[in-house]
Formats: structure tokens, sequence, C-alpha cells
């Protein structure tokens, strides 16, 4: 009778699996884990020279390790299919906090390794104040920060300093001063609206809750909210006096605007630096380095005691729970997220603070600007917020760019907009199985 009684349960269980009827989500494809095992990483073009360089520095598993250049917005609809078949799934991924890595840490994807039980004190205690928080899920740590991409305040030092303009401080000051620009010198800009960047320039500083996440069911989702309203409504009347443009920064008729000195300031991210503004021959803004670059600490609101950030950018590195060999994927993901030999000459800001420290050469070497613009970057990297964006299952940038920008191109205004977004953005949270709050 026990061995029928076991032969019994051991059939109710298969059929369970089978059926789908035991658990959610699959369960990890290999136990006990194989350190021989081989994993494949999934990068972008950018990011490929420091996976390489990883094989190249560990030869001993270098042919363990495939590495494969990919689209990684297609990177959701991947892990369902191979959730499907049971195989598949990348090892380790360089992706978006959010919206990428959040929507593969739901119930229906199940994709990422909780790095918390992998990952040093030492190492986590290196990233930047506020870099992991969009990594991290109900208490997971599901991904580590390659790189950040605070919004700071360029400028044009030259020009700021031939017209005896002070580099503002506060929101108010900016305004003010776009007016007096608008006013002395026609033609001159001081930022742009004209695609999902406005959100992180002017909007998420504020705190604009637009995925404020609660839980990992629940989020906030208010664009009448005071702190929404305070900056749609100033920068409605900076691109009604014409200092504000209406233009993507990456439009070829922004880049005419910086290239022929029509640019006086643009709140963007820590990588325009050196990757938009440049000064070299071949870089979008500038093509020459003359140390005309200023850079300034994020904006702060008058009434409030201290500036907020947003990021444009910073992506970050995550590991699948399905990997056989977990203890080599978590040492790629930190090797290049948190290794010197790859973080200290990265492209990026590095979000782990050590490698910044030495990062800071890079810039410094830079004739482009009027000073070392690192101390300035360091301490804005402190600031960075997700109050008003967390890390959403929801794609936040389409609504953003087809009815916020898509008003302003038929000559409206941004706090017209807003309900229209509010309804939309609604509408994509409860498709994600969020509950959305409205009242705060």
């Amino acid at each position: 009778m026990s061995k029928i009684l076991v032969c019994v349960m051991v059939l109710c269980t298969l059929l369970l699996a089978a059926c789908g009827g035991g658990a959610a989500t699959p369960a990890p494809t290999v136990s006990p884990y194989d350190e021989k095992a081989p994993i494949s990483v999934w990068v972008d073009t950018t990011r490929l020279a420091g996976a390489e360089l990883y094989k190249e520095l560990h030869p001993d598993v270098a042919n363990l390790i495939t590495i494969e250049v990919v689209d990684r917005g297609q990177f959701p609809a991947k892990v369902l299919l191979f959730n499907n078949t049971g195989s598949g799934w990348p090892d380790v991924v360089f992706a978006e906090p959010f919206p990428l890595v959040s929507a593969v840490a739901d119930a229906a994807h199940h994709y990422p390794l909780d790095l918390r039980d992998w990952v040093s004190k030492e190492i986590l205690d290196g990233f930047a104040p506020g870099a992991l928080e969009p990594c991290t899920f109900d208490g997971k740590l599901y991904c580590l920060r390659n790189d950040l991409a605070q919004v700071v305040l360029w400028y044009d030092a030259k020009m700021m300093a031939d017209f005896g303009y002070e580099v503002p401080k506060t929101w108010e000051e900016y305004e003010a001063l776009g007016a007096q620009v608008a006013q002395e010198h026609p033609g001159l800009i001081v930022g742009t609206c004209g695609d999902d960047q406005c959100y992180t320039a002017y909007f998420q500083g504020s705190r604009c809750p637009i995925g404020q996440v609660r839980s990992m069911s629940q989020v906030y989702i208010n664009t009448q909210d005071p702190k929404c309203m305070r900056a749609a409504e100033m920068v409605d009347r900076m691109i009604a006096n014409e200092s504000i443009a209406t233009l993507s920064p990456f439009d070829p008729a922004f880049v005419e605007l910086a290239k022929t000195g029509k640019l006086l300031m643009l709140p963007a991210a820590s990588w325009y630096g050196e990757y938009i503004f440049g000064g070299k021959p071949d870089s979008l803004y500038y093509q020459t380095a003359e140390g005309q670059l200023g850079v300034a600490l994020p904006l702060r609101w008058k009434d409030e005691d201290k500036p907020y950030t947003g990021f444009h950018g910073g992506a970050a590195w995550t590991v699948s729970n399905h990997t056989p060999n977990p203890k080599l994927a978590v040492d790629v993901a930190v090797f290049m997220a948190a290794g010197h030999e790859y973080q200290d000459t990265a492209v990026t800001f590095p979000a782990w603070l050590p490698a910044a420290d030495k990062w800071a050469g890079t810039v410094a070497g830079n004739a482009v600007y009027a000073f070392d613009p690192y101390p300035v970057l360091k301490e804005a990297a402190g600031m960075m917020t997700i109050e008003g964006l967390g890390p959403v299952r929801y794609d936040w940038q389409t609504p953003w760019t087809t009815d916020i920008v898509g008003a302003l191109l038929k000559g409206e205004t941004i706090v017209s907009a807003l309900p229209t977004v509010q309804a939309m953005y609604k509408g994509l949270a409860e498709a994600q199985g969020y509950e959305v709050i409205i009242n705060p």
C-alpha cells in the first residue's frame, strides 16, 4: 500500500506540474548549480568591449561565456517565450531598471535573481546614494546599476560671463533668467521640451507622480498633483516666451542651435558633457574644446530646502534566477557594474563610486570644460529621486512624447494635455495589473 501511495502522489505531482496547477512561474532549470555550465550575456554595442574584457581577464572561464549584442527592448517578450519553452533564458542582461527589469520582475516573467544573496555588502555599499533604488522591488535587489544619468544644468560658461548672467540655483531663478534672455537676446534658448527627456529634465526632479510605486501591485498616478502642475506651468510659460524650444535635443534643428551658439543652458543627463557637447570634431554640439562648457547642480524649488533630480538612462545588469551557473553570472554582472578594470574608464558616470572617483580623470582631461565638472556630477549623483517615477512595468515614455509633445506641436499647452496623459497612464498601469491610486 505504501508503494502504491507513493506512486499516486508522484503521479499527482506530475499532473499538477503539467497543468500549471502547482506554481504560477517556472522553477530554475538546473539544481544544484554547476560552476562549469556555460552562460550567455546580452549587451548593447557600447558595453560589448567591457564584456569582452571580462573574458580576456578570466581565461579560465572565457570558453563558458557567450556574448550577444541584442535589442534589449525585446527582453520582456522573449522572457515569456523562454518561460513557455522552459529554456533559452539569457543569464546576464544589460537593461534599464524600468520599464525593462521591472517588466520581467512580475510573477508572469519571474526572471531576476535576488542579488542580495550573491553580492557582498562591501560592493553594494559602494554604489551612489539612491543608485540601487530603481533596482529594488519589495526588498529584493534585482539589478546593479551600471551608470548614472543624473540630470544637471549644463550651460555655456563664456556666454554667461559675457552677458553678466548668474547661474540659477532655483527653478524660479531659471524661469526669470529665461524671460530675461528672451527679451535681451531673442533666439537664444535655455532648454527644450521635445521628447520624454522633458519629463526627466523638468518633471522628475519636481517629483511629478506618473508612476509612484507603492507596491508591486499598486501605483500612484496623478498628473494634477501640485508637483506636476508647478513644472507644467513653468515650462508652458517658457515655451510661450520662446526661451524653451519644443524640439528633441537630437533633432537636427536643435543640434544646429547648439552648433551656432544659440544654446545658453540645458538641463540634461550627466552623459551629455562627454558625448553630446563633447568638444571633439565629431561631437554633436561642440566641435571645439575651448573651456566653454559649465555645469551646475540640479535646480530646486525655492520653497524646498534641497534639490531633487531625475535621470535619463542609467541602465543596469540583471541576472537570471534560471541560470545554472549563478556564481559566474553574478561575477560578470559585478565586474561590469563595479569593476575597476572596466568602469574606471567607462563611457558614462559609473554608479559605483570607487570607480567613479577613478573615472574622474576621464573628464578632467577634456578641455571643453570651463572647470573640473566631476565634483558637481558626483554631488548631483546623490540627489536622484524615484518619488515621482519608480520601477514601473508600463511604458512611461510613449504617452509623454505622443500626448505632451504632440499637444505642443499643435500649439496647445502641457497643462491642457495632462488629463489625457493621466487617462493613458491609468490604462497602461491597469493593463500591467496595477491598482491605480489617484489620491495621495
